[in-house]
């Protein structure tokens, strides 16, 4: 299997896992909700690792993706996690994730093509 798709699949699954995890709460029950919050920073952990193993080539070939930002979330999640902000997490989860998976469901219908 090429590569940048098995890293992009770690990248469908771990976005997936994120708004499956969120479907149901709030962002008030998200913020009492210790675990979805851990589980949630751990796949942005992973999600971050994920676009670190991504060819130069593609990340190249697909500027639209926000490689940067999304190592420098997984920095801060990893790095600075005491100051972690929950809103900005939450708007994360609604907004950044649903784009970064469409993204990538693009990616992975290009490279089938």
């Amino acid at each position: 299997m090429n590569r940048d798709r098995e890293v992009l699949l770690d990248l469908i699954r771990a976005s997936r896992l994120i708004l499956e995890f969120c479907e149901t709460l709030d962002y008030q029950t998200f913020a009492q909700d210790l675990k979805t919050q851990s589980s949630v920073l751990y796949q942005i952990i992973i999600i971050g690792e994920a676009v670190n193993r991504l060819s130069p080539a593609f990340t190249q070939a697909h500027p639209e993706i926000p490689i940067n930002a999304i190592r420098g979330m997984r920095n801060r999640v990893v790095h600075e996690y005491k100051e972690v902000d929950l809103k900005i997490l939450w708007e994360v989860i609604q907004t950044n994730i649903p784009q970064l998976l469409q993204q990538m469901q693009t990616s992975i219908t290009e490279m089938t093509e």
